[in-house]
């Protein structure tokens, strides 16, 4: 019973010198770490000066300016900064020859 009890200590003094060794190595900089950036918000967007010009060329060579489908696809570009028209015409375009060609064969499991 107590040869139980010696190992029981000899590993808590173990256990204790690598928590505090481990406790006083951690959180410290070693060698490779890049230095913490001082001062100066983190990755902020810069901003840019806003400049009302012409219609998007992007919308206007597929849609005519000033219509109910040149101001809902102004509306995507807003919500989406990342939004191209060229983009979503193509994909609407594969969607709806994959439908028709659905309708052709009269299979229409692949459309749902």
């Amino acid at each position: 019973m107590s040869s139980s009890i010696f190992q029981l200590l000899v590993l808590a003094g173990v256990a204790l010198f690598l928590i505090f060794k481990l406790r006083s190595v951690l959180g410290t900089r070693g060698g490779f770490e890049k230095p913490p950036i001082v001062g100066g918000s983190s990755r902020a967007r810069p901003e840019f000066d806003v400049i009302e010009g012409g219609p998007d060329p992007d919308i206007t060579d597929f849609v005519e300016d000033g219509s109910a489908s040149a101001k809902a696809l102004t509306a995507m570009k807003e919500a989406e900064p990342g939004f191209m028209v060229a983009t979503f015409l193509e994909g609407a375009r594969d969607a709806f020859e994959m439908i028709l060609m659905a309708f052709e064969n009269g299979d229409l499991s692949e459309v749902e």
